[in-house]
Formats: C-alpha cells, structure tokens, sequence
C-alpha cells in the first residue's frame, strides 16, 4: 500500500505546479484594476444618447464607472468653473467649437503616451482565464486628424501642436423654407445664391407689409441678433463668402472692405430703406415665425429639423446660400458642433489618462455610429459622411459639410458671439455706423486673442 502511494504522489508531481497555477497559488496576476469614477457633462444630449458608448465601453474596462450630466446650457459657463472650484466638476466636457480657446486653461491636451489597465476574459481549457494588460496610446497627428475630420476639426481642436478635445458629431446651417409660399408666389426653385434671394424679394413680392409698413409676411428672417438664431454664424459666413480674412496673425482682419460690404448686406434685411427689407427686432423667434408660417426663408441647423418636421407645414430643405455656385467657385459653409474636453481637475486627480482613454473610445469609426444613431446628427468624420450622403433625410447636411469652415477665435469663447450681437444690433438699430461699429468689433476680438 505504501508502494503504490509513493508511485501515484510521483505520478502527479507534475500536475502540481500546473494546479498551483490555475488556481493562483502561484503565479498569480492582476484580474482587475483599482475603480475609477468618470463624470461626463454636456447641454445638448440626454444621459440615453450615451448608453450604449458606456455599456460598450465598461466591456473591457468594467472597473470604470461613467456618469453623464446634462446641463444649463444659458450659464454652463459659470456652472463648470465653480463646479471645479468646488472639486465637483466633470472629468470630460463638451463645449461648442469656438469655446476650445477659452477653456484651454482648464482642460488638459491628451499627453504624448498613455495608458491605462485593459481587462480580457479568454475561455480555456481549465475555464474563463482574465487577464490585465496597458497598451500606450499615443494621440493622433495633425494628418491624421486631417485625413479623418472635416477640416474644421482640425482649425479648432488641434492648437500648439496638442490635441485638445474631439467631436462626435457635426451639425451646419442650411436654408429651410416653405414650399406652400414658394409655390404661391409662383417660385419653382428655392434660392441657391445671395442674389437670388434678393431677386425673389423684390421681383416676387416675398415679404408683404400693410397699410402702416408693418411686416405681416417676411420672405426672410435675417439682418438682427438677438431673434435670428445662429445670427453670428451668418454675418460671419457672409464676410468669408465675400472673401474677407477673419483673422491675420495675432489681430481680426475682418473690419476690411468685404468685412463691411458683408455686414451691410446682412444689415439690409432689417432696414426699411432698403429693397431687401423683410425683418426686424420686433418680430418674434425666426424659427417660431416660420413654424407658424410667417416667414418664407430660415436659416437652421439640423438640430432644428425635428421641431420643423413636426409642424404642419409644407416645406424642404436646401444647401445654404452661396455668392457664386459655379463650379469654380469656392463654396464655404457653417461648422457648428460640441467638442469633448479632459480637465485640469481630472489630471490632478489622477484620472486623465482614463478620460482621454474615453474620449478616444468613444470617437473611434467603429463606435461613434452608435452614438450617432442613438442621437440622429450627423458625423465629423469624412467617410461616414461619405455614407450620410447618400440618405434623403440628412443629405443635404452631409453634402456642405466638407465645405465647412471654422476660424481661431482665441480665448474669448462665448464673448465672442455677444461681440458679433452687438454689433449686428448697433448696425441694424442706426446706433452706430457700420464702419466705426464692425472696427470697434475687431478690437474687442483681437483683444481675446
């Protein structure tokens, strides 16, 4: 008996170190990294727009834990910096394109190499086998960048030779209108030029005043800021279309002859001298006139579509209006869109690298189209736009997207479009002469630059 027990415990000598193994006795590694608590904030999306990028994301990282915060949009602002202050603030911020300049001084650029714990469960032939790697990750070039955004990204996000954020979607404005108006006034194309736009006003009687002057239908609504949406992008759009430099060097370089020539063309749709005159800061809301059949032309995002859609009005969509639309012209178009931001506050608390880390994640080909089918918007990325293109509901966007420019706005972030405001309603009111307004404006700029 003694003899056969000797010969069996010889017998499994060998498997023993192979048990010890298996069951971690000896050898035993990592199957699982320390927590780490992300906080996400953004004012455009519901916390149900990123679901499915958290779930997919916690895949492999399941010691992370993700929280979205949707907030004010009217004083985000004020609300970030005192939530840093307070040590509450988010980890990953969204921020408007021109916003970049301003909050580089509490964000941090993604850093030349990174990493952080990667879990992997394999099925072997003893059971599930996890497993605990890093894989440094190192930011994309400015070709890149280039190669895989629109254009603007580029002008926005990648600024002294750092990455400072990423988009995950893309919006631009276009021109809607009302296809029962058009058809009234006996219109058969909407405008596709500025100079079409003018012509149907003055030679089809688009806007119509009564007996007092007093608008009761306009063709278009446009020429003041504060009930004009997305009037900064369109006096700014307009001064690029007629060829002016936004900025040059450390100074604006708007306030130039097109820059002028660009200001009061917008200017005319809200003076009553002028042939073109079709609005003014007494009507209500542009989009809320249009809804309601007030207004031939708005100028909206896609982000508008919906309310739009939703109306019972006839209407359609069309690219937005161009100087010229030969085809050696150059076309320029809006960029509007949210940028992805890590902060300071996460780089002192350690958890930088895991928020780039999402950042990155969530931006990558193969899993930004979750987010943008969970949303509707339409992609930074050229070759999924390549694909939106060809879809009826969001063509018209995609197609102008490549054409979509962006310019350095500094530091001066949401300022910027309070500049550009003031200025439309000094102009637009007779406060001030164009000439000594749109100057006063290229210096309170160049001053934030």
């Amino acid at each position: 008996m003694r003899r056969t027990l000797i010969i069996v415990g010889i017998a499994l000598l060998p498997i023993v170190p192979i048990v010890l193994v298996v069951t971690g006795v000896i050898g035993k590694k990592a199957t699982t990294a320390p927590p780490v608590a992300l906080t996400v904030w953004g004012t455009s999306d519901s916390a149900t727009a990123y679901a499915g990028l958290i779930a997919k994301y916690k895949g492999a990282r399941p010691y992370i834990t993700v929280t979205y915060k949707k907030v004010r949009a009217e004083d985000y602002y004020d609300q970030l910096v005192a939530a840093w202050a307070q040590g509450t603030g988010p980890d990953v911020f969204f921020v408007p394109n021109t916003w970049v300049g301003k909050m580089m001084e509490f964000a941090e650029p993604m850093p030349a190499t990174s990493s952080i714990p990667i879990v992997t469960t394999k099925r072997g032939l003893l059971g599930n086998q996890t497993s605990v790697t890093q894989t440094p990750q190192a930011p994309p070039s400015a070709a890149v960048l280039k190669q895989t955004y629109i254009d603007a990204v580029l002008t926005d996000a990648y600024r002294t030779d750092q990455l400072w954020g990423l988009p995950l979607a893309m919006d631009t404005v276009v021109l809607y209108y009302n296809q029962a108006l058009l058809n009234n006034a006996r219109i058969f194309e909407p405008a596709s030029t500025w100079a079409d736009l003018v012509s149907q006003i003055t030679g089809n009687q688009l806007t119509i005043v009564d007996s007092n002057n007093a608008l009761v239908r306009s063709a278009v609504a446009l020429g003041t800021a504060d009930n004009v949406p997305y009037s900064r992008d369109l006096l700014t759009l307009l001064m690029q279309q007629n060829g002016a430099t936004m900025i040059s060097g450390d100074r604006a370089a708007f306030n130039s002859e097109n820059g002028l020539k660009a200001l009061e063309f917008y200017s005319s749709f809200a003076k009553e001298s002028k042939e073109s005159y079709s609005w003014n800061a007494q009507q209500p809301n542009a989009l809320e006139a249009f809804l309601n059949g007030k207004v031939v032309y708005y100028f909206g995002t896609h982000a508008d579509r919906a309310a739009i859609a939703a109306s019972r009005l006839q209407w359609g969509v069309a690219s937005m209006l161009q100087i010229d639309r030969s085809q050696t012209a150059q076309q320029i178009d809006v960029a509007r869109y949210d940028v992805a931001m890590v902060s300071k506050a996460s780089k002192n608390a350690k958890r930088s690298a895991y928020a780039w880390n999402l950042i990155t994640y969530w931006a990558r080909s193969d899993n930004v189209p979750m987010y943008l089918g969970a949303t509707g918007q339409l992609s930074a990325q050229k070759k999924i736009l390549a694909g939106q293109k060809d879809d009826p509901s969001v063509g018209v966007y995609a197609g102008q997207l490549l054409t979509a420019r962006s310019w350095y706005t500094g530091n001066g972030g949401p300022i910027i479009d309070q500049y550009f405001q003031a200025l439309i309603s000094a102009v637009a009111s007779g406060q001030t002469g164009s000439a000594e307004a749109i100057r006063l404006t290229a210096d309170q700029i160049s001053s934030t630059l």
